[in-house]
This record gives C-alpha cells, structure tokens and sequence, in this order.
C-alpha cells in the first residue's frame, strides 16, 4: 500500500496507527537488550537460584551473600563509542576557488556547530551500538538570526530518539517505526513518544514522510480518541536519518560475563568469611577462656598444648587467572581493547608504534562499522543542504554541487611532536607542510584565509618597524 493511502484521512487512526507498526527489519527489542546493558538486572541479581539467600545469624548479624556486578555490556558499548567519535567527525568540502561554495561549507559548518554536532553523534551513537537503532529529526524554528552567513528568518536543530532509556543514552527515549518500499527504501519514520505535564502523561505518534508531517495524540494510548496535526515538508526528504543494526556491539559477551561475576562473587564470599583470623587450640585450657577485646589475650594450657592461627587455604591466584582470561576472551570477541588504568600502568612506557598496536584490533573495528555510519551522516548533510536552500533560494545549484564526504578517526594517543620531529629529520630539517595545511589542522581557526592574512600584515609590519633608523643614536 502507498504511504499516502496508509495515512489518508479517511482510514481511522486506529487502523493507520497499527499499519505503521508493521516493522518489517529485524531489530532487537529493549526489554531483551536491557537484561545484559543494565548490571543490575544480570541474573546474578535476579536469580536466586545463583546465590544464597540472606540470613539472620543467632547472634542477630545479617550474612548476605557477595553480588558483584561487572557492566561488561556498558563498557564495550562505551569503548566502541570512544574508538569513533573520540575524535570529532572530520568533513571535507570540494570547494575549488568558487566562493559561493566556500560559503556554503562555512554555512553548514555553523549547522553543525550550532547543534554540537561533536556531542549528539556520542549521545546517539551510544544508543546505536548499545540499543541497535536511532533516528534523528532535523527540523526549523523561526527566529530571525545571521549564524550561517546570510539573513536568515529560521534556526536549524536536531533531536535525536532511540529505544534505549534516556538516563543511558542523554537522547529521548521512543519507540522508532521505519516504513520502507519494496526496494528498501524509506517512505515513512514513525516516532512513538510520551510527555507528561502535571501529571498528564500525553502519548504521541509522529509520521514524517518527504511531503508532509502528521501528529497523532491520545491521552490513553489507543489513539481511539487521537488528536490530529498535519503541516507540510516542503524540502522534498524525510528529514529523518535513521541507522539500526541486527546486534548489539555486546553480543555473545553474556555468558563469560556472568561467569566472571559469579567468580568474583563466591570469591569475595570466602574472603570476607575469612578475613578475621581463626585461633587454633590444641590441648586443654586451664580455667576459662579470657574475653574478646582485650589488649592481651592470656591462655593457659597443660603440659603440650599450643595455640596458634588459622589461615584459609585461599588460591587468589588461580581465581584472579580465571577471571582473566574470560576478559580476554570478552575482549578477543568484541575487539575492544582493555584500556584500564590498571592495564595501561603495567605495560609501562610505550612508544606510537606499540600504542598502535595496541589498538589495530580496536580500528578493524571501526574500518569494518564506520561505512553504514557514513551513509547516514552523507544523508544528514543532504537534509541540511535542503534546509539551506529553503533558507537561501540564491544557494541552490551551488548546494547541488558541492561535495561533501565525512571522515571517521579510531582514537589513537599519538606523541605528535616525535612524529614531526622524525618528519623533519627525514627531510634533512626542510619544512613538511605550508602554513595553511598546519592552521588546517590544528582546527582553532575557522576562517583559514582571515588566520592567513592577519598573520601576513603582522609580518610586514614587523619588517618595516626593523627598517626604522634612529639617526640621533650615534649623535648623542
């Protein structure tokens, strides 16, 4: 059926409604994930079969049993994040010398920046590797403003959704309804969201398609009495950029994590059982046992008695080993590399080299997931594009021309300055780079040519102060 006829008037909402959720790609639900993402509902919390109920000893203290959590799923979720976007997107503009052009690319970096891109594509991508989806609605807001260097009468913004709850990804939290053609291509983004205001929880079921945009509101969430907004796109796309994947980044760790907490967890039970020393008496004490306490402990014992103390047969060792290789096996699965405090400290002082090495199993990573990333910013740029020629009419072919592609960094802790120095040195001490390429990349400059040129005034005015004699000096 045609998107049109699905939303048309005359269907009832109830039946529109129902059509749109008809999800026809295979993303896994939250309420699945959410068991292996969130800690504190790992079966070592929720089974009680796993662990030894609480008791209250004779004496009236509480033995509870060791629960000790490890966020396994969190921390490969938040590495993978890290190793792409650590280093900020970078976008390069085929401008040539055509000026417009260069326009255009300052005005969709102000897009970008206005919106600290650099901070949404963390806070969504968390919830893209840990949720398996995200969608991101570009819209405007009317506000008279010059942040993209024209006379403008609208503000360009985003927001982002994901199923994953709000307090772990920072973006709202929604149910997301992709409506695609036979040929995989989107027709429709459904948003299914919720409001509350003084204690009035609004339910909302948003339709973009790439002519209109439709708004369907219910107090009881059947949309049996749904309230209906319609206005129009007039750019000619969904402004919507939508990215899911069939797996979390965490898949198949789940088994040697809980292996791991349930290690730890019977481990510390021992510990903690045994961490008081245990007195050992061997032969008959004479008179009464003195009292807990006291600075010293006085026994006295027959002829060939001996006192002396326990210490429990504890192999740290060996548990410490086991637990270690199950995070070397999480680690070889998910190719993210341990990058703790603890890790880092004992391989001591390495060189670029050994650091890169470190991390190549880390950046195969990110080679073989950043190309389904890309696709989706490529799209965010051309919705951008459409916005600004809806801004400015005067822009549009040069909006049509201009190229622009997006370019992923893995992280790496690069020592710069032993790299320019093994540069130079190879060059015989000649210079590696023009002074644009450097200001280009040190990125603190945003108008280059400006940077360029206050740089190549404050040099002839220092040259023509040096030219100024004083002919009274060798007077005086």
């Amino acid at each position: 059926m045609d998107i049109n006829e699905i939303i048309s008037d005359g269907r009832p909402v109830v039946d529109i409604i129902a059509d749109l959720k008809d999800k026809s790609i295979p993303v896994p639900a939250w309420s699945d994930l959410e068991k292996d993402y969130d800690p504190t509902k790992h079966e070592i919390m929720t089974n009680p079969a796993l662990r030894p109920r609480e008791k209250r000893k004779k004496n009236g203290q509480l033995d509870r049993p060791a629960k000790i959590l490890y966020p396994a799923e969190k921390i490969v979720t938040r590495r993978m994040n890290q190793m792409c976007f650590t280093i900020p997107v970078e976008r390069k503009y085929e401008t040539g010398e055509d000026e417009t052009l260069k326009a255009i690319a300052k005005a969709i970096e102000s897009v970008y920046e206005k919106v600290r891109i650099n901070g949404v594509n963390k806070n969504r991508m968390r919830a893209y590797f840990g949720a398996c989806e995200v969608c991101t609605i570009w819209y405007a807001v009317e506000e008279e403003n010059e942040d993209y260097g024209f006379k403008s009468k609208y503000k360009f913004k985003c927001r982002s959704y994901s199923q994953m709850p709000t307090k772990m990804s920072k973006i709202s939290e929604a149910k997301l309804y992709p409506v695609f053609d036979d040929y995989d291509d989107m027709i429709a983004m459904c948003i299914e969201y919720t409001i509350t205001r003084k204690n009035q929880k609004t339910y909302y079921f948003d339709v973009y398609t790439k002519d209109r945009f439709k708004s369907y509101s219910s107090k009881n969430g059947l949309y049996d009495d749904a309230e209906i907004e319609e206005t129009e796109i007039t750019i000619g796309k969904i402004p919507a950029v939508y990215l899911w994947r069939p797996a979390a980044i965490y898949e198949g760790i789940a088994n040697n994590r809980e292996d791991i907490e349930l290690t730890l967890s019977r481990t510390s039970d021992v510990i903690r059982k045994n961490s008081a020393p245990i007195v050992k008496v061997v032969g008959e004490l004479v008179g009464e046992k003195p009292e807990g306490g006291e600075s010293r402990e006085v026994y006295k014992l027959k002829d060939g008695g001996d006192i002396g103390l326990v210490s429990p047969s504890l192999s740290h060792e060996s548990a410490q080993y086991y637990i270690a290789q199950l995070k070397e096996n999480i680690e070889e699965d998910t190719q993210m590399p341990n990058l703790s405090m603890t890790n880092v400290k004992s391989l001591g002082n390495i060189g670029e080299d050994a650091r890169k090495t470190l991390l190549a199993d880390a950046h195969m990573k990110v080679g073989e997931e950043k190309d389904d990333i890309i696709w989706a910013f490529d799209r965010e740029c051309n919705i951008i594009k459409a916005f600004l020629g809806e801004a400015n009419n005067a822009w549009i072919e040069g909006l049509k021309k201009l190229k622009v592609t997006h370019h992923i960094t893995p992280f790496v802790q690069n020592d710069r300055a032993a790299r320019i120095a093994e540069l130079t040195e190879a060059t015989g001490g000649k210079t590696i780079m023009s002074q644009r390429t450097a200001i280009e990349r040190l990125g603190e400059v945003r108008d280059i040519d400006a940077e360029i040129e206050r740089i190549q005034s404050e040099e002839r005015a220092s040259r023509e102060a040096s030219r100024i004699v004083d002919v009274f000096h060798d007077n005086q």
